[in-house]
């Protein structure tokens, strides 16, 4: 477990989680985040526990709905000290052989299942290496592994990409990030992920991401057609 976490799912997608608005696959990145992280364990506790209390006592709902993102980080540290909490830990990790690596790595169990199971990693441009998951008809799910020195050509999203770092860090214009952050990109950002060292994340897509600079632009039809095979396995 991290404890050391920098980069948190927003208050909105925590509270959508506990409700079960999410499609799976984004559920399935939410929830291996929280596996590794203490805060957005204790804050989906607290959400659960007002969600239950709105059920019994709607007009304790408006607490929930008012809760903003600065309200967040004293609700974490209140949660976070309780003994309740403590005594209710984080599950252990699952240790797993990743095919790309030269190394075992421990994984949240919502994602070690399916690694467990074998994973095609296909290898594309960049030091690039992609293991695609069909898990629901909304997202396009996989494993990337950036290899030290790979890159992603410079992409925006139509729409949102989640991505959890499981090991290692890359950066972008935006920052650095290591490993147990949760990123979210979506059409407000054109960036290009790159990694020093190298970086094995997990990765979800709620709309076809579409390069912006020079020949890879050529890519973006394969893009589409591959979130639309992505989403019509499961269909």
């Amino acid at each position: 477990m991290n404890t050391e976490v920098k980069l948190h799912p927003s208050s909105e997608l925590l509270n959508q989680f506990v409700h079960g608005e999410l499609a799976a696959g984004k559920s399935i990145v939410v929830s291996a985040h929280m596996e590794l992280c203490e805060s957005c364990s204790a804050k989906a506790k607290e959400l659960q526990a007002l969600a239950v209390s709105s059920w019994v006592d709607p007009s304790s709902a408006v607490q929930s709905d008012q809760t903003s993102e600065a309200d967040y980080v004293n609700m974490v540290a209140a949660i976070v000290t309780s003994s309740q909490i403590k005594s209710a830990p984080i599950e252990d990790l699952v240790e797993v052989d990743i095919d790309v690596l030269d190394h075992s790595i421990k994984l949240p169990k919502v994602l070690a299942k399916a690694a467990s199971q074998g994973l095609k990693w296909k290898k594309v441009a960049g030091g690039i290496s992609e293991a695609q998951l069909f898990i629901d008809d909304e997202t396009q799910c996989e494993f990337i592994y950036m290899a030290p020195g790979g890159k992603v050509p410079v992409h925006t999203h139509q729409g949102s990409e989640a991505t959890l770092v499981l090991e290692g860090s890359f950066e972008d214009e935006l920052g650095e990030y290591k490993t147990s952050d949760f990123i979210i990109r979506d059409a407000q950002h054109n960036h290009q992920p790159r990694s020093k060292e190298g970086c094995l994340c997990f990765s979800v897509l709620d709309s076809p991401l579409q390069f912006t600079e020079g020949l890879a632009r050529l890519m973006n039809p394969l893009n589409r057609y591959k979130f639309k095979k992505a989403t019509s396995r499961v269909a």
